[in-house]
């Protein structure tokens, strides 16, 4: 792209081996001096919040303010009702003026996190291509039944954006600064500039026009986590 550079990352899900390659993306994209970012979730179910946190730190470098708040439905877990989440610049952070997530109805809990925490901070220069997202502004924590060899999962805390933005059970695509509706081309490589989806989100990094998404057009999910098959890059970076 022609005047911007631009680079493109793609967590398949939030798990701790996803940390070193993250911390190293983003690495690159700083020492590319890359100013623009295309997160591509449509495959990420979700995971552990503190991965989510790691990307959001990544790509928001020198930038103060609340990173999410996360607010306890149950009597006080480990002492506390609630907390504030500040953003903690990281050594591989990047200031990015525009990010394009890709999202489907398989993009939920701690993927939709990372993308409604940058509404109060970007507008309308973030947004959401590809199709509405699940609807889980929630998590849970697990509680073992030994006795029976069970785990129960108990919805605990809600999360929210520093704007108190998180009830967004019916997708994030009403919440969104911008959306493009885009397909999912499961004919490319994740990260081709040709696919459908890719190529939707440049599109937006460049100011071009998009068809916004409808608050009901999410992708058939058949579960959350369901990938495709096709191979994938997990970083690509253009000029």
């Amino acid at each position: 792209m022609a005047g911007r550079r631009s680079a493109t990352s793609t967590p398949r899900t939030f798990i701790n081996t996803a940390e070193t390659p993250l911390r190293n993306a983003f690495a690159n994209f700083r020492t590319q001096g890359i100013t623009e970012v295309i997160i591509d979730l449509r495959y990420n179910g979700g995971g552990l919040v503190s991965i989510a946190d790691l990307v959001k730190q990544s790509a928001r470098c020198g930038q103060d303010g609340i990173d999410r708040r996360q607010l306890y439905r149950l009597p006080p877990v480990q002492g506390i009702a609630g907390s504030t989440v500040y953003f903690a610049p990281q050594a591989q952070s990047i200031a990015p003026t525009r990010i394009a997530f890709i999202g489907t109805g398989g993009s939920a809990s701690a993927s939709e996190l990372v993308m409604n925490t940058f509404i109060p901070y970007l507008g309308n220069r973030s947004a959401l291509v590809g199709t509405n997202t699940y609807g889980k502004p929630v998590g849970q924590i697990a509680i073992d039944q030994a006795a029976c060899d069970d785990r129960l999962r108990v919805v605990a805390f809600a999360l929210e954006n520093a704007n108190r933005q998180g009830a967004y059970y019916d997708g994030l695509a009403p919440f969104m600064g911008a959306t493009c509706r885009a397909s999912d081309d499961i004919s490319r490589q994740l990260g081709d500039p040709a696919e459908a989806s890719t190529r939707a989100a440049l599109d937006f990094l460049a100011g071009r026009a998009c068809t916004a998404i409808t608050a009901s057009a999410s992708a058939s999910t058949p579960g959350l986590g369901t990938q495709s098959s096709r191979p994938c890059s997990t970083t690509r970076r253009w000029s």
